[in-house]
């Protein structure tokens, strides 16, 4: 059964943040709140670790994964190019709940692309999301704490109820405040595809941006 890591979200206990990176480091599993909802992460340069995330989720292995990263400036040895576009984007919405898709760095990990050949990558606005990137010094896999189909888990009792048999720990810090999953934005065509509208709408990034979006799907 995951170990559960209770983490007060305003005072979080550096050593407990140590303790779930290093497991993921490992080659663990570890769930983990996020601005949105809970995550299962493992360290996304680890194959092996990938494969357990898609067959804890009972995910199709043709669905690629996202990823999150702590710091912007990282962001650039895991794409093959940041367009302009891309760069605005960053700079409004980073951190925050927009999943962006470029086209990957020879950086990442086949596993995570599934049958395509792009990847999403996210700065989440949460300040324990962002220690425990930054304590794991690596990218970390971001798909929603669920089995795929069911609802994504704001709270983690949810997670522990669903998953708590297949991982090893869970980041205990309380409901998320997860009404929307992520909005994704394509930027490796143009105009843009907005392939899913979550907690930031496509009219605001059309707006912001002053062109009209195309839509798609994951």
């Amino acid at each position: 059964m995951a170990r559960i890591i209770k983490i007060d979200p305003k005072k979080p206990d550096v050593k407990r943040i140590k303790d779930a990176a290093e497991t993921l480091k490992k080659g663990g599993i570890v769930a983990f709140p996020t601005d949105t909802f809970y995550g299962l992460g493992a360290d996304a340069a680890n194959d092996e670790a990938v494969k357990k995330i898609y067959a804890i989720k009972e995910r199709g292995y043709d669905k690629p994964i996202l990823i999150l990263m702590d710091n912007k400036d990282k962001v650039s040895k895991y794409v093959k190019n940041i367009p302009q576009i891309a760069k605005k984007l960053i700079d409004k919405f980073w951190p925050g709940p927009l999943t962006i898709i470029f086209y990957p760095s020879p950086a990442v990990s086949q596993s995570l692309l599934g049958s395509g050949n792009k990847i999403g990558i996210r700065i989440p606005n949460n300040p324990l999301t962002l220690l425990f990137l930054k304590t794991a010094g690596c990218p970390v896999t971001a798909t929603s704490a669920n089995i795929s189909g069911t609802p994504s888990a704001s709270d983690p009792k949810k997670v522990s109820e669903n998953l708590g048999e297949k991982i090893d720990i869970i980041l205990d810090a309380g409901r998320t405040t997860g009404i929307k999953e992520s909005t994704v934005i394509d930027i490796t065509e143009y105009p843009p595809v907005c392939m899913r509208e979550g907690m930031i709408t496509a009219k605001e990034i059309e707006d912001f941006l002053g062109i009209k979006l195309r839509r798609g799907a994951i």
